[in-house]
């Protein structure tokens, strides 16, 4: 049984558990005597009480204790109180290589940085005799600093029996491989000779640092199955696909040392840690000296993709910096909408205004192969837009141009930058002819993509001032952008993007309990269906329509079909994929929606809200270290982002870390998701006094607009008649949290009640 929260053990006052690993239960420790924190390991009962299999362990964990690298934990001593044997340890506090791994791979800047440490980890243990034996994802920690650190170094070997498979690996591998001998390991990250139960050598932790690699490069494992049996039979007989055909901008050499690791015969691998360290080191050197990484995807490999950075406002008035904004904006929305390119979202270039980032970073951080900036001059009138398209490989000039123009031109200026974009990017990147009709090629494509946005010039500048006041996403300013979208308007009504950004404002009133949520939904659908009747295709007013669907009517059939519509237009435009992952993951589509979010980070790579969805999802889900990953990285993003820190809480306790659930809940910046993470976690702790405080206050202030958050607290609590009362009455209020945590695990504890199945009947969602 699992030590509680302040147990002592000798001179270690226990304050948390942390996991359980094959050699048994780890937990968070306060040393009392040095005053430190320290993490502790208890022994399995079949070790600590056989003197043979204790004095052996001893032995070896002295040899284990010698080793002294900056990228290995330490091991401080074996101690006993009573008759508990234990080990006390380096406390690593940051996450483990699993919660770092992209869906689709990490830069190779970035992997490198991983790796080598890692290797030189393995150089400093091989050459003292030890032997991981079982490193996988969970054993190997970057802590908050960016250091990496090897846990559970030669402790696989140590837990080993002479006899038989220890009983506490049985839960990793299942059973054993091979009855001539002994299995012990992680069956995805195991070496051939491991799993036939073979002698192992240094050369087999080279294997399993093969897996890591291929992993960390493109964001899945090079050995898959549905079972244990199936994956030991992939490491046994099959080849991975080449790191290279999964993700075709990796270096070639990288290619080359991850196959060296996975060979199946240990002769044909690289013979010691040290050639791979070396190899890796190298690696490094030569994307140096060539200014390329995975991230910047040199022009030769035809990837047409580009981040619209924000226009430099050169005005006299820095109040025309929302007309250079928006100008950059405008080009972005254009440039997404073509076939064959792939534009970095808003969120995530706009994220780089006034940086002193070069080219080469910039490129590396969004994931792409050109960048086009320019720069604003506005003088009553007139207007001079400077840009230029820059290639990310070697920082060179692809094209550049400076218009001067008045304002009645500016329709003509975005599409005539637009076009020379598109055509320099198909004829450079894709290879395209560069002939006579490759301009009226770009030219019909600039026009489809900028349908709907009206032609008067002052109403293009108004549009702009209200997307400016919209980016600031308060009440005050969304509600003058309102009522400059209805100048707009008025002096066009066929401006259907202006409809649509209407919509938009409505909704995010509604939504955010600024005007009650019949009002704001009502106004969105009316001036929706105004927007769809000049411009059917538009996506932005089918995007809207689709949220009204599925936020407000819970017409989820609906909704998807709207979002479809959306996605045939703007297939790659991040905010469709975000809200088709929304709806997907409403209606139990999971394995679809988590393909929506990953497309979506592709193109928006640094936007808090995806990742707080995606969070969302994979706690929905259960995968809970993985939701505890996405809303950290939201929240490295966005860090006082409303909501995500409570979510970030029950994560936390789905993975028994209460204390530091408490301390992502007091962290929470918004009132009522702070009072609603606190009512769950001092559950949870047992703090009963505090719980109901929390409730009470929570209840008394946002009862009108929380009724959902109200029905999660009391079935968190176990209260399932008061759990059942405040979901009928978020029913009710059309309470938007109701789609987006039906799965939550929390009301899991409702499933086996008649009303939870009539409630789902109700919303449309019997499964």
């Amino acid at each position: 049984m699992p030590f509680a929260p302040a147990t002592r053990l000798g001179a270690y006052e226990i304050v948390a558990l942390l996991g359980a690993r094959g050699m048994g239960e780890v937990y968070r420790a306060r040393d009392t005597r040095l005053r430190r924190e320290v993490a502790i390991k208890v022994l399995p009962e079949d070790v600590a009480s056989s003197p043979e299999r204790l004095a052996r362990f001893e032995r070896e964990a002295l040899t284990v204790a010698g080793l002294n690298h900056p990228n290995i934990v330490v091991l401080h001593s074996i101690e006993q109180d009573g008759g508990v044997r234990f080990l006390t340890m380096e406390l690593v506090d940051g996450r483990s290589l699993g919660e770092l791994v992209a869906s689709a791979g990490l830069p190779v800047s970035q992997l490198l940085d991983l790796g080598i440490p890692l290797a030189d980890a393995l150089v400093a243990a091989h050459e003292k005799g030890i032997i991981h034996r079982d490193l996988k994802p969970a054993n190997v920690m970057v802590t908050r600093e960016g250091r990496l650190k090897v846990l559970d170094f030669g402790l696989a070997k140590l837990s080993q029996r002479d006899d038989d498979l220890d009983a506490t690996e049985v839960a990793t591998i299942a059973a054993p491989i091979s009855d001539a001998g002994q299995v012990v390991g992680t069956v995805p990250y195991m070496s051939p000779e491991q799993i036939r139960g073979e002698p192992v050598d240094a050369r087999s932790d080279l294997f399993s640092f093969g897996i890591l690699l291929y992993e960390l490069a493109t964001g899945r494992r090079p050995f898959a199955g549905n079972t244990h049996a199936d994956v030991s039979s992939a490491i046994l007989r099959d080849a991975p696909e080449p790191l290279r055909s999964v993700r075709h901008e990796l270096p070639a050499d990288l290619e080359r040392i991850v196959s060296r690791c996975l060979e199946k015969r240990p002769r044909e691998r690289f013979q010691t840690a040290l050639d791979v360290s070396n190899e890796l080191r190298g690696l490094r050197r030569e994307l140096e000296r060539s200014g390329s990484s995975s991230a910047v995807r040199p022009v030769a490999d035809k990837v047409a993709s580009i981040a619209v950075l924000p226009f430099a406002n050169r005005s006299a008035s820095a109040d025309d910096e929302y007309f250079s904004d928006g100008l950059a904006d405008e080009l972005l929305g254009v440039l997404s909408k073509i076939k064959g390119l792939r534009v970095t979202a808003r969120t995530s270039s706009f994220q780089f205004k006034g940086s002193k980032d070069d080219v080469p970073t910039i490129g590396r951080k969004l994931d792409v192969a050109t960048l086009l900036e320019g720069s604003v001059r506005k003088s009553g009138n007139r207007v001079r837009i400077s840009v230029q398209l820059v290639n990310v490989a070697d920082s060179s000039q692809l094209w550049s141009e400076t218009y001067d123009r008045t304002l009645d031109d500016i329709f003509a200026v975005q599409d005539d930058i637009a076009q020379s974009v598109v055509k320099e990017l198909r004829t450079t990147l894709l290879g395209e002819e560069a002939d006579s009709d490759a301009s009226g090629r770009a030219k019909a494509a600039v026009a489809r993509a900028a349908k709907g946005r009206g032609t008067d010039p002052e109403a293009h500048r108004i549009l702009l001032l209200a997307r400016h006041l919209m980016d600031r996403s308060t009440p005050d300013d969304t509600a003058r952008a309102i009522e400059y979208l209805k100048e707009v308007l008025a002096k066009g009504p066929e401006n259907a993007l202006a409809w649509a950004e209407l919509a938009k404002a409505y909704q995010r009133q509604a939504d955010r309990d600024w005007v009650p949520v019949t009002e704001g939904y009502e106004r969105s659908r009316e001036v929706l269906q105004r927007a769809l009747a000049v411009e059917p295709d538009l996506p932005e007013a089918h995007l809207r329509t689709a949220w009204l669907r599925w936020a407000y009517e819970w017409d989820f059939p609906g909704a998807e079909a709207s979002v479809e519509r959306a996605r045939i237009q703007a297939p790659e435009d991040p905010e469709v994929l975000r809200v088709s992952g929304v709806i997907a993951q409403t209606m139990g589509r999971y394995d679809v929606a988590l393909g929506f979010f990953r497309r979506a980070l592709e193109q928006d790579p640094l936007s808090a809200n995806t990742y707080h969805t995606l969070g969302l999802a994979m706690l929905s889900q259960g995968r809970n270290v993985e939701a505890e990953a996405a809303f950290r990285k939201a929240l490295e993003l966005t860090p006082r982002r409303s909501a995500t820190c409570s979510l970030l809480a029950i994560s936390l306790l789905q993975l028994n870390r209460t204390e530091e659930a408490l301390e992502e809940a007091l962290r929470e910046p918004a009132p009522l998701f702070r009072l609603f993470a606190l009512c769950i976690v001092h559950h949870a702790l047992g703090h009963s006094a505090d719980s109901d405080a929390a409730l009470r206050e929570l209840t008394d202030k946002y009862a009108d607009g929380a009724a959902f958050q109200i029905a999660y607290v009391y079935a968190a609590r176990g209260e399932i008649d008061a759990a059942f009362e405040w979901l009928d009455r978020a029913y009710a209020q059309k309470d938007g949290g109701i789609p987006s945590s039906i799965d939550s695990p929390v009301l899991r504890n409702l499933h086996g009640d008649l009303r939870w199945s009539a409630f789902l009947r109700k919303l449309g969602l019997e499964r």
